[in-house]
């Protein structure tokens, strides 16, 4: 009796641990390691290679961008910059000392220029000599223009920052080198920026890498603010078909960072600069220097956040990334966790239909470089209406994973 008892209490438990294992979690756990798409230079990678190691400008480009040499160009190029918060909304730009001009309007200068589509082929003008971006001022009615684009230019050398023309949004005013361009574009009017592409860099780098990495190991750091300089630069100058013909590139991460040379809030006389002293440096110290393929036409040098310890390869190839294990960064090795719930409404729109409740996720297969076999490839995940196949960075995109490196709890 006593047997049969132990024997139907150790069924019970067997049964009760059965059933618990085959309880959905609340909660899915992904542990990682990098932030970002990991092609080209790591950028906290190459921090690592400038402050622990001591490695030079030079050294960091040629172990993330392998294939590739230095070399200067001659020429500084124009960018056009399309400013995607632009699209929509009328060209408003403020210039307080009065020296700003709009292109067909002769030797006429403005303190203030409004441009609003009309249609396909025109566009509508006012001037001013006294309005600024908040003020309705004295607006003049300077009639309809017909043109695919109107150019704003300044009519002085930037000495300061009131020597830029000031572009008025929605939250306040951003300042600009070069000139502003109202564009018949994506089936509305765009704001597109028009600067050389060394003041574009300007304005790149302080958004991509923090300007005190200059200052980092005694100065050590400035190599890696160099670096960011020669790829930000390589990247904009190998092209971006995407935004063809109205701009080569925009101000989003989509593109590259691009803050212009700073930003003032609504009722606020302070102009937060986004350019930096440390990262003009670098910009100057590597003025037209950029990388180039062995047929010398300028490689399209990716970055990203963090490599996690191995770039992915690709345009470049892969490499060991030591570096990226320095103490700064937080990327290095990471946790994700999303509810059941969560996963599964995002699976339910992505699929389209109901995928039912989530059973797990399986790693299909590898890249084979680093910790735990690397990036992840292809991933199946399972729903008990039915099974996804997808990408390691399609599911990185889809659940705001850091990395397309990882596994799954």
């Amino acid at each position: 009796m006593e047997v049969r008892r132990l024997l139907s209490a150790t069924a019970a438990v067997v049964l009760l641990g059965a059933l618990a294992a085959c309880q959905p979690p609340e909660d899915v756990v992904f542990t990682g390691h990098g932030f970002g798409h990991g092609n080209g230079m790591g950028q906290y990678g190459a921090y690592g290679y400038a402050v622990d190691d001591g490695w030079s400008t030079t050294q960091i480009l040629d172990h993330f961008y392998g294939g590739t040499r230095t070399a200067t160009l001659t020429t500084n190029r124009d960018q056009r910059v399309f400013l995607t918060a632009s699209q929509g909304r009328d060209l408003v730009v403020y210039q307080p000392r009065r020296q700003m001009g709009v292109v067909g309007f002769g030797s006429e200068r403005f303190t203030s220029v409004r441009i609003a589509r009309v249609d396909a082929d025109r566009f509508q003008v006012w001037t001013a000599t006294a309005a600024g971006c908040t003020s309705t001022g004295d607006w003049q009615d300077r009639g309809l223009r017909t043109a695919a684009e109107l150019v704003v230019v300044p009519t002085a050398p930037a000495v300061t920052a009131d020597d830029l023309l000031q572009h008025c949004g929605s939250s306040g005013t951003r300042y600009y080198r070069g000139s502003l361009l109202a564009v018949q574009a994506r089936g509305s009017i765009i704001t597109v920026n028009l600067v050389d592409t060394e003041s574009l860099i300007r304005g790149v780098v302080p958004r991509e890498v923090p300007p005190s990495w200059a200052d980092a190991g005694s100065g050590r750091g400035a190599a890696v603010v160099g670096a960011q300089a020669v790829a930000a630069r390589s990247y904009a100058l190998a092209g971006d078909t995407r935004w063809a013909p109205y701009a080569t590139t925009c101000d989003s991460a989509t593109c590259q960072a691009y803050g212009g040379h700073g930003f003032r809030a609504h009722g606020s006389s302070v102009v937060q600069r986004n350019e930096d002293l440390r990262t003009d440096r670098a910009v100057a110290d590597t003025a037209r220097q950029v990388r180039l393929r062995p047929n010398d036409t300028v490689a399209r040098t990716e970055f990203a956040t963090s490599s996690g310890g191995w770039t992915a390869g690709g345009a470049f190839p892969a490499v060991p990334d030591d570096g990226d294990d320095t103490a700064i960064n937080s990327y290095h090795d990471w946790t994700f966790t999303i509810t059941r719930s969560a996963l599964e409404a995002k699976f339910d729109q992505r699929q389209g239909v109901d995928v039912g409740t989530y059973e797990g996720t399986d790693i299909l297969s590898r890249n084979g470089l680093g910790a735990e076999g690397g990036r992840v490839l292809s991933v199946r995940v399972r729903f008990t209406a039915l099974d996804v196949t997808m990408t390691g960075d399609q599911l990185r995109l889809l659940l705001g994973l850091r990395s397309n490196w990882f596994s799954v709890r």
